[in-house]
Parts: structure tokens; sequence; C-alpha cells
């Protein structure tokens, strides 16, 4: 078994040139690993670093070592060149939020997560969201969550603030986005979205709060689709509307404490596709990367890849 590790230094603030030194020093006492390994250098290289590995075909792994933002570029990589057998990928998360290890039972301690790698024994399929948006005809994946609105707008005023740099590098990252969802709260205006599901249609005039999730965490830990799992195939859509200001804040504290699905606040729609159209123009955020503010016109639907680790019980 052979592994090939993307390494992404700059995730998490330098949390990953950290995590990559543990790992290397693990690996090297244990000399019967067979490894390599690259680093990448800037934005949109570990797609490119992906894909190259798997037309090389000369590796059993993928493992990336950073954010989930670099697990999203590697698996859209390895997505794109469709091979038969798709090559294997694994984590070891070392990015701001990590939703993506709690969501599969990833370990964040470095080591333990290699050791998840190392001592599996089977490719597992986990559920991977796909969309389709009419739009702007543009395609593309999401492993945590699609969201439009309120977390949509704190993600587009985090990844902007000046602050973002300097609290990731001391690993304050959450505050960051706490203290723009604050501001987003009251700025944030209702719009429009038309939900297709199960052969029926609903019309939300005053949406607030609208994400499809592929398993339940969002914002660094808060839990948004409670019941999701990552090797299910199926998507969960929350929507919250805006309602009145006593009843907004309350929802909005129910989604900070990880409780708005068990509420009467959230209206729920679960399948393996899903169909909305959101109107007027309105931030957007996959995976906490920005599509830009626009219209939507999404249809939503399951794919799997196989990862190569052993979820933590």
């Amino acid at each position: 078994m052979k592994y090939h590790f993307i390494i992404n230094p700059c995730a998490g603030g330098g949390k990953a040139r950290t995590a990559w030194q543990q790992v290397q020093a693990a690996l090297t006492a244990t000399p019967e690993v067979e490894y390599d390994h690259v680093t990448s250098r800037f934005a949109g290289q570990p797609r490119e670093l992906a894909i190259q590995a798997a037309q090389r075909g000369d590796c059993d792994c993928l493992v990336v070592v950073g954010g989930d933002g670099t697990l999203h570029e590697v698996i859209t990589g390895l997505m794109a060149t469709q091979q038969d057998t798709p090559l294997p990928v694994a984590y070891i998360p070392a990015g701001t939020g990590n939703d993506f290890a709690r969501g599969y039972g990833i370990s964040t301690d470095p080591r333990q997560a290699l050791d998840q790698i190392l001592t599996n024994r089977r490719a597992h399929r986990i559920n991977i969201g796909h969309y389709h948006d009419a739009s702007r005809g543009c395609n593309g994946i999401f492993l945590n969550n699609f969201g439009i609105g309120f977390d949509a707008a704190i993600v587009h005023a985090t990844n902007h603030s000046r602050a973002k740099v300097f609290l990731n590098h001391h690993h304050l990252g959450t505050f960051a986005y706490i203290y723009k969802a604050v501001r987003v709260l009251f700025s944030q205006p209702a719009f429009r979205v038309t939900v297709n599901a199960g052969g029926h249609q609903w019309t939300f005039d005053h949406a607030f709060l609208l994400v499809a999730s592929n398993h339940p965490y969002i914002g660094g830990g808060v839990k948004i689709a409670a019941d999701q799992h990552i090797d299910r195939r199926e998507l969960e859509l929350v929507v919250v509307e805006k309602r009145r200001w006593p009843v907004l804040l309350w929802a909005m504290l129910m989604f900070a404490s990880g409780h708005l699905v068990e509420s009467r606040l959230a209206h729920l729609f679960r399948g393996e596709k899903l169909r909305y159209a959101v109107t007027p123009a309105q931030y957007g955020q996959i995976d906490g990367d920005e599509p830009g503010k626009h219209a939507f016109d999404l249809t939503l639907d399951c794919r799997s890849y196989p990862l190569w680790q052993t979820p933590l019980k």
C-alpha cells in the first residue's frame, strides 16, 4: 500500500504545516509504510495535484493534509478524472472548522487521524453532494453544505475580514465567524425560495437561512442536520424564514446551539434529489467557498466516492 500526501501548509492559518510535521515524524518512525508527498503552493493547485496523481496511477491512496476546502478541491479533481476504479482519498484535518471530520468521525489529532488511515482495510463509500446551477450553467460538489442567505453572508463577511488571518493564526477562527454572525443577523434581507421535493412544491417569500447538508455540521461544529449521516445517500435542506424579531432571534439561538432542526422554526426537506430556486441575488457558500452573489436555480443529487479511513467509534 503506497500513500501519496498532498499538503496545504496554509490551511487553518498554518495548522496544516504543524500537522504535517507530526505526521511525517510518525511515518519516519514507521519505515514499513511506503509514501511520498507534495506541497500545494497556491489556490487551486490541490485539484491539479490530485488529477496528476490519479493519472500517474503510482499510489493506492491519496491523503489530504489541510482543511475542508483543500479536501473539496482534491475530491473535485479526482472525480473529474472519471476513472473506472477511483483512487481512494483519506484526510488529516487541519483547517479552521473541520466539519467534514466531525461528520465522518475523523480525529482532529494528526497522529490519530493517520492511525485511522494506516489501520484501515477497505474503502468506505461516502455520500457526496452534487449540484447543477441552471442560472449559471455550472456543476460542482459539496462535502459539507451548500448555503444561501444568512450563513453564506457570514462566510462572505468573515472571508473578507482583515481580522480573519490574525484569528486563524492564533487558532481563534471561530470568534471571527461569531462576530460576523451578529452583524449579518441585522443586515441579511429576506428572499424568495421555491422548493420542489417529492412531487410537491413549496414557496417561502421571506426566507432568511437556506442550507443543504451532506452531514450534521456547519460553521465549525454547529449541528444543522442532526439526523444526517455521511454514508447515507440522502441530502437535507433546511429553510428558516425571517419572521418577527423575537422569533428570528430565538431561531438563530436555536441554530447556534444546534437545536434548530428539532424546533418548529425550521422547514425540513430530505431526499436523494432536491430542486429549489432563489431570488433575488443572494450570497452563497459551498464548503466555505464563495460562488458569488446572484440568483440560484439549483438541482441537487447524490454521488459517492471511496474514503480510505476507519471512522472513530
